[in-house]
């Protein structure tokens, strides 16, 4: 513990500022998070339609990942996060401002261009913004503070609308009442281009006689295909997990709603308690993976969410999905931040952006496919055939997580060792 927290204390200023900006997005972010699709069911719209907002926006991003990284190399990554947050704020904010179809699948495959545009970004900052010996603690504390601000704008989100809704002279539950809960919280969230404006982009000091690349140079196959880091390899496990929670917690609230009746407070609490459940593992997750090795960690956490999720669809006692769904985020959540570095550990400076490119890429392949082929398969036949395909996939990638950090007694029991692009976790 005192040496996690003497890391903390290493955070430089340009790391703190991030961290500011991102409790303020966070904060804000959950209040759509748990209303949208509730919103848009308030307005008629079908599941298969939820699902297809879900996939416009990681679409919008995933045809735009090209030009965010040529427009990355142009414009730095303090602009580029700023430019790409303020899309993100504008596009949502048109979303909610229009009942037309085609208009709310355009302005959230837009914002999804900014988002791609944002994302890029963060990982090079962060990791030029330390060294290997913080750099585990940084990540997971990024990942916490997330999760924690969320928890605390889900419970506070959850309140709103029985608040609001004397004043608008409508039902708690209406699309009038969410429409203005979401607007305010788009007003917040702004406030964290503030932070972002303060930053200073640093690049990375490459040792003697390394070229450094512009990011966009990856896509030419010759260097594209030829990496150093072995990401194919490590994106693969996290292609599948990703995929596997995009069929069921994009739909969370509505599965609470319509398995349980759940009240707009109850699901906010849920919500808010599956983010602490995550922001508290995430923080402590470094403790963890000095004690257990980080690959081990993350292959736990993989088998632990497929058994609770199992327990979760034979389950019926509303107490009891809750409970589970709690703690299957907070074992599972708690091994990302770990994974993401042990890649960054694994990956030259020079090529931060374009491996954080395609892991990005792989975090964001099923949330592209899976929401609409979930809305479809709900509106026909349920979550019960969702919920077994969800809990087949973790146990699948638990088994990847192992074989990506390779099959060696030596990689697995000692990933805290000094790896090719930095030190571990143990510093």
């Amino acid at each position: 513990m005192r040496l996690y927290l003497a890391h903390l204390h290493r955070f430089t200023r340009e790391a703190r500022l991030f961290l500011a900006a991102l409790v303020i997005f966070a904060f804000a972010a959950s209040v759509p998070a748990v209303f949208f699709n509730l919103y848009l069911q308030t307005l008629g719209f079908d599941r298969t339609f939820l699902g297809i907002t879900t996939t416009a926006a990681e679409l919008g991003g995933a045809l735009f990942s090209i030009p965010a990284a040529g427009l990355l190399d142009l414009i730095g990554r303090r602009r580029a996060m700023l430019i790409g947050a303020s899309v993100t704020i504008a596009c949502t904010t048109a979303t909610l401002l229009t009942t037309h179809e085609p208009l709310i699948i355009a302005t959230q495959a837009i914002s999804g261009c900014g988002g791609v545009l944002y994302a890029l970004a963060v990982v090079p900052l962060l990791a030029e913004s330390s060294t290997p010996v913080e750099r585990t603690a940084l990540f997971s504390t990024t990942d916490g503070l997330t999760t924690l601000s969320l928890f605390f704008g889900s419970l506070i989100a959850g309140a709103l609308p029985s608040l609001i809704a004397p004043w608008l002279h409508s039902g708690p539950g209406s699309a009038t009442v969410y429409r203005a809960v979401m607007l305010a919280s788009l007003v917040f969230r702004g406030l964290g281009l503030l932070p972002l404006g303060l930053i200073q982009d640093h690049a990375t000091a490459l040792p003697p006689g390394v070229p450094r690349r512009r990011t966009i140079s990856y896509f030419d196959p010759r260097v594209f295909l030829h990496l150093e880091t072995p990401i194919w390899r490590l994106a693969l496990p996290v292609l599948v997990c990703y995929t596997a929670g995009s069929l069921i917690f994009p739909f969370l609230n509505v599965y609470l709603k319509q398995r349980f009746n759940a009240s707009d407070v109850s699901i906010g609490f849920v919500l808010g308690m599956i983010n602490l459940s995550i922001g508290v593992c995430t923080i402590f997750g470094p403790l963890a993976a000095q004690a257990f090795g980080r690959v081990r960690v993350v292959v736990a956490g993989a088998l632990l969410s497929a058994a609770c999720l199992l327990w979760v669809m034979l389950g019926n006692a509303y107490g009891l999905v809750a409970f589970l769904m709690i703690v299957r985020a907070g074992l599972f959540n708690m091994s990302l931040p770990l994974y993401k570095a042990y890649v960054i550990d694994h990956t030259p400076p020079h090529e931060y952006a374009v491996v954080n490119l395609i892991y990005t890429t792989a975090t964001n392949v099923g949330p592209t496919i899976a929401p609409p082929a979930s809305g479809y398969v709900q509106d026909r036949a349920g979550f019960g055939p969702l919920f077994a395909v969800v809990v087949t996939l973790y146990a699948l990638s638990a088994a990847l997580f192992h074989w990506a950090a390779g099959t060696s007694g030596r990689e697995i029991a000692g990933d805290n060792q000094p790896g090719r692009g930095g030190i571990g976790v143990n510093g």
